[in-house]
């Protein structure tokens, strides 16, 4: 079956508002910066549970640019895992944090 005009302006609409929503969904949990002991930098982006380059030490500081939620967890997984600091925005920490995984959002 072709594919008529305005099946095309209905199906160009679809893929732009999804695309919106994709964007939107993005400026909600933005990149933060990770800095081990170190020295080591890692930039964390998207939501959800990511691993951290715990090989570098200790988490000293996370740097936000906007207020992004967030929770450091021990183990290199966030489930069954002990968090370790939560908290919104950029923080440095007195004393370094073993923690293998981190939460965004």
């Amino acid at each position: 079956m072709p594919i008529r005009p305005a099946n095309l302006a209905t199906m160009s609409a679809t893929i732009a508002g999804a695309l919106a929503g994709m964007s939107a969904g993005r400026d909600r949990t933005r990149p933060i910066t990770v800095t081990f002991e170190s020295g080591h930098r890692q930039v964390v982006e998207g939501g959800g549970c990511r691993v951290l380059d715990s090989d570098q030490g200790g988490v000293v500081a996370i740097d936000t640019e906007s207020p992004t939620k967030f929770a450091l967890y021990a183990g290199n997984s966030c489930q069954g895992a002990r968090a370790v600091a939560s908290g919104s925005g950029s923080v440095t920490f007195g004393d370094p944090l073993l923690a293998g995984a981190i939460v965004l959002g």
